[in-house]
């Protein structure tokens, strides 16, 4: 238990650090910013229907979106504690969730914002995305530990005046951050890190016998053994990443 941990900081495989030693930083021009997320992350979700804007990880996003939001924000108790309750409007959500690295049904009859910062480290699985659904942030920290990094993507339903100013028309945004997360997804298929970790989570989660969560960096329990790393009244998020082998030695 001594290797389990509350906070999830997943890191990069030698494989992919070796493709991020390889790009050289665009340091004296700028450039219009295209982007091939929504094609790679098409397995999972569907967001051609949305303008995307590229952000500083996801909570870069969620910061932008929540000093903007007029309307009362709530999540499920336990979800990810970044963002505040300030009403009963429009709800946050994970998927897959915060709270134990599953995947959720989203709800269709309110407004909700949607965080799926775990995609990437799962199998394939199908999101839905109604219309309700009216923005949608990604990044690369969670599945490919490349926090430091600080990729991502914003997605809106409606066009972002201030943003498509600023970074799209403008050209100010984080070139190295584009470049690498760009890299990434050109190299690597959207289940990559899950095939690759998943017979380890597998055999993690047996030894410590808990549940293997939908995420291949997480497991969860209901035993009260694991109650400090309860997210929620009931449901402890294990981070397994201390107990992986034969990688955070490789960068």
């Amino acid at each position: 238990m001594d290797n389990l941990t509350k906070l999830i900081r997943t890191f990069i495989l030698p494989e992919v650090y070796e493709i991020l030693k390889q790009i050289k930083p665009n340091f004296f021009t700028d450039e219009k910013y295209i982007t091939n997320i929504k094609k790679w992350l098409s397995p999972i979700i569907n967001l051609e229907d949305f303008y995307v804007y590229p952000i500083n990880g996801i909570t870069e996003g969620l910061n932008w979106w929540s000093c903007n939001e007029k309307r009362g924000i709530y999540k499920d108790i336990g979800d990810y504690e970044w963002i505040d309750n300030t009403g009963n409007n429009i709800k946050y959500i994970t998927c897959p969730s915060s709270i134990d690295g599953n995947f959720v049904s989203i709800p269709t009859d309110i407004p909700v914002v949607l965080d799926i910062a775990y995609v990437g480290s799962t199998k394939i699985h199908k999101i839905n995305v109604s219309d309700n659904v009216e923005k949608v942030f990604y990044s690369l920290s969670k599945p490919f530990g490349l926090q430091n990094i600080r990729t991502g993507w914003y997605f809106s339903r409606k066009p972002d005046i201030k943003l498509y100013k600023l970074h799209i028309k403008t050209k100010y945004y984080n070139y190295f951050a584009h470049q690498c997360a760009e890299e990434i997804i050109k190299n690597f298929p959207i289940d990559y890190v899950y095939n690759k970790l998943n017979a380890q989570q597998k055999s993690v989660c047996n030894n410590l016998n808990i549940n293997q969560s939908d995420s291949v960096w997480l497991g969860y329990s209901y035993d009260d053994n694991y109650t400090k790393f309860r997210r929620n009244n009931e449901i402890a998020r294990l981070c397994l990443t201390n107990y992986f082998k034969n990688y955070h030695d490789k960068t």
